[in-house]
């Protein structure tokens, strides 16, 4: 018995198999995605764009791990912009019926789709790479066979070398959506759907939509064998392996030995434990967590929900589909939050970023910022109230105007 005969036994309702098959626009787990994506999306955006700023303008740019944040704070900014624009094109969608991304042209969707899922990659790599840097300088694993290991890798120039090796890998991964995906337009509904396949009425009266769903989407014309390849390639090679497990595995491996490290007894003082004591390392080692926990239900649902409908048959359970439709929005939003707050944990965590970020926006005029300022910046600022630069402009008797500055900070005017 086909899929449709037993929708037919079962009487469902057309909004129930239009949500599980074709467009859950409009359902309550639909609304918590689109205004979490839209929370998070707007503060992620402008506290990248500020965490950006101040680490390139605020620090010393020997140090690794200022590298990895540059770039960190410039993926999530891409992937958040590509998640607001997506969710304003859903809510077009939703209440006008007009796409706000109607690239007309396969080749423009194939660049949108390519280049996003590469910042998502990368996105998700940049941090597996922040936490490798700092499990080799705090754990210093081969300080016996390389005592210089951490001096040769945890540097600025090693660290640019690392991205790039980074962003081309990401670029050939994706190469697929160049290849398969095509622009592709059908109306909505579930006689429009994969699931459908013959005619059959049910007892509640159909709705009639006049709006087309276009996307970026496999080509028809693809053959099967190349087909099933995408759609391994996407489940299996990019979501679970190369956007899951093998993180996963880094980032488990990395933070169990950083913890280890940083709650272990310390007999002397030296270099080494000055890492290990600074409040930068907690804070990414708690960023790269907070990615493991959040980052990673979206790629382990996407993947199950194939595994099981492809494998398991189950395609043909409403309710296990609308289940499997409920997590992926939620999980989709967990990721969101993940790139979201980030910043709060490397900007607003490490107190030198944040009394950086209050000077950068000129906060630091107010008396509640006041104490969020390191006491360097706040000496600094006594300084230069007390003693305030003065420039007198003198002229000697040849005509030529002599600039005199007189003050105890700064040798110039």
């Amino acid at each position: 018995m086909n899929c449709t005969e037993i929708f037919r036994q079962r009487n469902y309702s057309f909004l129930m198999l239009n949500q599980a098959f074709n467009d859950d626009s409009g359902s309550w787990w639909w609304w918590i995605n689109l205004i979490g994506t839209f929370i998070f999306g707007l503060t992620g955006l402008i506290g990248n764009l500020i965490c950006f700023f101040v680490v390139c303008r605020f620090t010393v740019s020997q140090h690794s791990f200022v590298e990895y944040l540059r770039a960190l704070s410039l993926f999530e900014f891409l992937s958040l912009l590509y998640e607001v624009i997506q969710s304003l094109n859903d809510l077009s969608l939703y209440l006008f019926s007009t796409s706000l991304l109607n690239f007309r042209y396969s080749i423009v969707c194939k660049f949108y789709d390519y280049f996003k899922y590469t910042i998502i990659l990368l996105s998700c790599w940049t941090i597996v790479g922040l936490t490798i840097d700092r499990y080799i300088l705090v754990c210093n694993p081969s300080i016996k066979k390389f005592p210089k290991l951490s001096r040769r890798l945890c540097n600025a120039k090693c660290a640019r070398r690392i991205i790039l090796l980074l962003l081309i890998i990401s670029l050939i991964i994706n190469i697929p959506h160049l290849i398969y995906k095509e622009w592709r337009c059908r109306p909505t509904g579930f006689q429009y759907s994969a699931i459908y396949n013959q005619r059959f009425n049910l007892n509640q009266t159909k709705k009639i939509f006049s709006k087309q769903i276009c996307s970026c989407r496999i080509s028809s014309l693809n053959k099967s064998n190349q087909l099933k390849f995408f759609v391994f390639w996407h489940n299996y090679i990019f979501h679970l392996l190369c956007y899951t497990i093998i993180p996963a595995f880094f980032l488990i491996i990395s933070n169990t030995a950083i913890l280890r490290q940083l709650h272990a007894p310390r007999q002397i003082v030296s270099n080494q434990n000055e890492h290990i004591r600074s409040k930068l390392t907690r804070t990414l080692t708690l960023l790269s967590l907070i990615f493991l926990s959040l980052y990673f239900p979206y790629a382990i649902v996407q993947t199950l929900s194939y595994f099981v409908i492809r494998h398991l048959q189950y395609h043909c359970n409403i309710r296990f589909v609308l289940t499997l439709h409920i997590l992926k929005r939620l999980s989709e939003l967990l990721n969101t939050g993940a790139l979201g707050i980030n910043f709060f944990l490397y900007i607003l965590g490490v107190k030198h970023y944040r009394s950086s970020a209050i000077r950068m926006l000129g906060l630091d005029h107010y008396q509640i910022f006041y104490k969020y300022l390191t006491t360097e910046h706040q000496n600094k600022k006594i300084l230069k109230k007390n003693h305030p630069i003065k420039c007198i402009v003198q002229t000697n008797s040849t005509k030529f105007k002599i600039l005199k500055v007189t003050s105890t900070l700064y040798n110039n005017c």
